[in-house]
């Protein structure tokens, strides 16, 4: 019988042969989901998508409310809607 370990390894295993397959099989970006979770007793929210699933806690989501304009400032500069083609790359 495999140990508590072996097993907890194979299902995380699976679970990431799982994610993988969803991600390569997505044909258009999936619109991004918002869910509320919790960890270790802490109020997250996961983010979910074509992408691999992330969570932000309270700390860091009350950081990025504080610096939000700075962010919208960055994505305006960075986004590739508004990049141009030089020759150089």
């Amino acid at each position: 019988m495999p140990s508590k370990d072996e097993q907890d390894m194979l299902k995380r295993l699976r679970e990431l042969e799982e994610e993988n397959a969803r991600l390569r099989s997505a044909t258009k970006p999936a619109k991004p989901t918002v869910t509320e979770t919790e960890y270790k007793g802490h109020p997250t929210l996961t983010f979910e998508g074509a992408f691999r699933p992330f969570s932000l806690g309270l700390k860091k989501l009350l950081v990025i409310r504080e610096v939000w304009p700075d962010v919208e400032a960055f994505l305006e500069r960075h986004s590739e809607s508004n990049t141009k083609p030089t020759d150089d790359h």
